[in-house]
């Protein structure tokens, strides 16, 4: 059920930003008419996160196509050649290209802190993977590199799931992620446009921390509440199966409720027009331990 709480810092949502007068794609699926529709934006009071206010009867009925999103947005075009075409992107007009070289930059200063030496195999494991064209060219930069990298997608759509596993380039389990899968030991752990997803994020986050090595990073990406102000009010973005737009403080409130320290948060223009914000987190033990080990 909606609140009228922030389920990121427990402030107070007052202030509304948007409101949007039409049902998007996945509430007409559903069933969600267009007479007397109102769905609004509210700002919380304390950390600035926006939250996607629903009706309580319309909130429910799109809770039945959490897990079945790429039957509708991909309903009249294919995965596959979406993955395609994202993929022959030049880097001037790919937000995956830009996200990928950005992590690969992190990581080449990360693991000088630690190991100054030949780099170790390491894995990463992306959760939401979607198409999976982020994780294919991390893959794919990281041969380019010399550094041997594995993977595992984690995607609950079984559409998506299914793509995932024909390229072939990583393993796949088809599943909604939660410490129950006993998926530990990972060096990187991404959901890039994942979280905005969820009604609550802190406990996504809190059980992706015992997925992580020793000295694992995880890197998150979501949408940035500015895109209220500067987009249209019918972009997927402010659609209905989003539940947060974040400010910088909202999410470091985010990653330090679910037991993280963010090392970075960047505001990125995106070359695709979205605005994104991305962190750079660790666990706290590992942020006490180079704390220290910093400090000797």
């Amino acid at each position: 059920m909606p609140s009228f709480t922030c389920s990121i810092c427990g402030g107070r949502l007052g202030h509304e930003l948007l409101q949007i007068t039409m049902p998007d794609r996945f509430e007409r699926h559903v069933g969600i008419g267009s007479e007397g529709y109102v769905r609004r934006w509210v700002e919380c009071s304390g950390c600035g996160t926006a939250t996607n206010v629903h009706t309580p009867e319309n909130f429910e009925k799109l809770a039945t196509i959490a897990a079945g999103y790429y039957e509708v947005d991909f309903k009249s075009s294919s995965i596959a050649d979406k993955y395609e075409k994202v993929m022959s992107l030049p880097r001037s007009q790919s937000d995956n290209a830009n996200r990928v070289a950005r992590i690969i930059d992190f990581l080449r200063g990360w693991h000088g802190l630690w190991v100054p030496t030949k780099p170790a195999p390491s894995r990463v494991l992306d959760i939401g993977a979607g198409t999976g064209v982020f994780l294919s060219k991390f893959l794919q930069e990281m041969r380019k590199e010399h550094w041997d990298w594995t993977g595992m997608a984690v995607e609950p759509d079984p559409v998506a799931a299914g793509h995932l596993r024909s390229l072939g380039l990583f393993e796949v389990t088809q599943s909604i992620f939660s410490t129950s899968l006993g998926l530990v030991r990972f060096d990187l752990c991404t959901l890039n446009k994942v979280v905005e997803h969820l009604p609550d994020p802190v406990s996504l986050l809190h059980e992706v921390s015992y997925a992580l090595s020793q000295n694992g990073l995880l890197y998150v990406e979501v949408p940035d509440k500015l895109t209220a102000f500067h987009r249209s009010p019918n972009d997927n973005i402010l659609g209905a199966l989003h539940h947060h737009l974040y400010t910088i403080e909202g999410l470091s409130v985010l990653c330090g409720a679910a037991g993280f320290v963010p090392i970075r948060i960047d505001r990125i223009f995106e070359p695709s027009g979205k605005i994104t914000l991305a962190a750079i987190a660790v666990t706290k033990n590992t942020a006490d331990m180079l704390a220290a080990r910093q400090g000797q």
